[in-house]
């Protein structure tokens, strides 16, 4: 006896089983045992499109005491860039050692005719988000609740990923929350290599980046917008990234690590 299902249960049945893979893995990750950061890293960062520096911000990375860890970033368009697209934003969050999990975080972006802000609540069933703006005509803003375990702001994901032990070949799936929506990043360990940075040859560890959307019903639906990206992480106890390339729907996008100071 032949049983035929419908394709759309067909197609039903495949999301689930694909989602069940990567929300069981996004739960159950853990810290892995490389030793955390310094106590206090401060990075500064510029960005740009096609090779042109479009954006910097400074990253703050410290170590508040027992397993509470802050972060904070400030950053805004600068040059030719900012009289085409004014944006100053402030990030910061707060981030348990324990499993680098998210605790808080905090979005502020400025744009030349209005403002927009959103504050995170991270538990362990997900995230509570309530975001604002002064946009002409905007309705208030109320909290919504979004339902992934292991769900991380990019602090904490950032972190756990770092901890983790990098070797070649490694996928590690991470469910993000950088604000507004949900994320699944893939990211892949392609292997070590040098990079030239600041007129050095550094060793480094080739990362390559996929990102999905995550629905509200754990299916998966591709990120449009963003193609492939690559990491370059410092191969040494700081593990920072040195470099990023993005290939996005309007070209390359890329940041690089123009200094960082530790202990200060």
């Amino acid at each position: 006896m032949t049983i035929r299902l419908p394709s759309g249960l067909v197609l039903v049945a495949l999301c689930a089983t694909a989602a069940a893979g990567w929300e069981k893995e996004a739960r159950s990750l853990r810290g892995g045992d490389f030793p955390p950061p310094p106590e206090k890293v401060t990075a500064r960062y510029v960005f740009g499109w096609s090779g042109i520096e479009a954006a910097e911000a400074e990253v703050r990375l410290q170590h508040e005491g027992g397993d509470r860890w802050t972060a904070e970033v400030r950053g805004g368009t600068k040059g030719g860039a900012r009289a085409l697209w004014k944006l100053d934003a402030e990030y910061d969050a707060v981030v348990s050692g324990t499993d680098w999990r998210s605790v808080s975080a905090k979005l502020t972006e400025n744009y030349r005719q209005f403002r927009a802000e959103e504050k995170m609540e991270f538990r362990p069933g997900g995230v509570r988000s309530l975001r604002s703006t002064t946009k002409p005509g905007a309705t208030p803003g109320d909290w919504t609740n979004f339902y992934v375990p292991g769900l991380r702001d990019m602090a904490g994901a950032l972190l756990l990923a770092r901890s983790q032990p990098l070797r070649q070949g490694d996928v590690i799936q991470l469910a993000v929350f950088p604000g507004e929506w949900m994320y699944l990043v893939r990211a892949k360990v392609e292997g070590r290599e040098k990079l030239t940075w600041h007129g050095e040859e550094r060793p480094v560890i080739r990362v390559s980046l996929e990102i999905d959307y995550i629905n509200k019903d754990y299916s998966l639906r591709p990120h449009r917008k963003f193609q492939r990206g690559t990491v370059w992480v410092s191969d040494d106890q700081t593990r920072l990234p040195l470099r990023v390339e993005v290939k996005v729907f309007i070209g390359h996008v890329f940041a690089e690590l123009e200094s960082i100071r530790t202990g200060e």
